[in-house]
């Protein structure tokens, strides 16, 4: 309700309409476009017979797997939500695969998964002939992955750290191991992934970016409504006026990260150091690995 007493327009079906259509509009691009090909011609270039790429995926594979335990040993977290209900703001401390509907954690689930398929592949490549529809899998995995890791260190560095500051609420919480796998190492892990490997990338596979940002909330509805009955993100909510807004801008901000990624890996082709410095430069503006605590003392 408004502060003059008339009730909000609820925009709870415009929302789902987004939502539905955006979602036949990804299965129609992919029944009329021949992104599978780019997929399969695009797996080609992550193979590698180098022990010492194979023990980097090794690496990161254990490095993100191990924060996946340490979120279900560590106790509870803290995780500020806004009830479907009346659309406010309640603090919840959830523990075991309750931690696993945010974001950020599905950033951090596709990370495993790239590394676990990369390592996989690559020993079955070393040992005889790879398997198509791995290699595909791979390759699906690399670029929602990356994309959504950028996309996950960009929000948490220069939007949810600044708030905490703001309002001077403590945030030591979110720099614990699994927190900075999340928010930082997934980037960087799967950045460096690129520049090794110079994958050979089309701008056609931006739309996995795109199917990925529409999954997510769809699970974040079905969540909110027959599960949960909360929101992890107050801009979800399917009320306001402009939440068809930020559903959409969610799913293509993925894609739109990916696009900036590719024309970073695409800059290799012409000079490879500048890639780096390129890639390199983006991470140092994306990541943080401690609190801000004196801007905070200044707030």
């Amino acid at each position: 309700m408004k502060d003059n007493g008339v009730l909000e327009d609820d925009y709870t079906k415009v929302t789902i309409g987004t939502i539905v259509t955006i979602s036949f509009a990804i299965i129609v691009y992919f029944l009329v476009s021949d992104t599978t090909e780019f997929v399969t011609n695009a797996s080609d270039s992550f193979s590698s017979s180098s022990i010492i790429i194979l023990f980097y995926r090794i690496l990161c594979f254990g490095a993100s797997a191990y924060a996946i335990v340490y979120m279900f040993t560590c106790g509870p977290g803290n995780m500020r939500v806004v009830n479907l209900t009346d659309n406010q703001e309640i603090l919840l401390n959830p523990v075991g695969k309750e931690k696993f509907v945010t974001f950020s954690s599905w950033t951090l689930l596709m990370c495993v998964a790239y590394f676990l398929l990369a390592t996989i592949n690559q020993v079955i490549t070393m040992v005889g002939e790879g398997v198509t529809w791995l290699a595909s899998l791979q390759t699906i995995t690399f670029v929602t992955g990356i994309s959504m890791a950028f996309l996950t260190a960009t929000v948490v560095r220069h939007i949810i750290l600044p708030r905490e500051v703001r309002i001077e609420r403590d945030h030591g919480y979110m720099f614990l191991y699994h927190e900075q796998i999340m928010h930082n190492f997934a980037a960087i892990f799967l950045a460096f992934e690129m520049l090794i490997i110079r994958p050979d990338l089309s701008p056609k596979l931006a739309v996995f970016g795109l199917l990925i940002g529409i999954a997510y909330i769809t699970f974040a509805y079905l969540f909110a409504y027959f599960g949960g009955g909360y929101f992890v993100y107050g801009f979800l909510h399917p009320k306001p006026k402009i939440a068809p807004l930020f559903v959409t801008g969610l799913a293509c901000s993925i894609a739109v990260f990916y696009f900036g990624l590719w024309y970073a890996n695409l800059v290799a082709e012409y000079n490879y150091w500048l890639s780096w410095l390129i890639v390199i430069t983006w991470l140092l503006l994306i990541v943080q690995f401690k609190p801000d605590l004196e801007n905070m003392n200044q707030v």
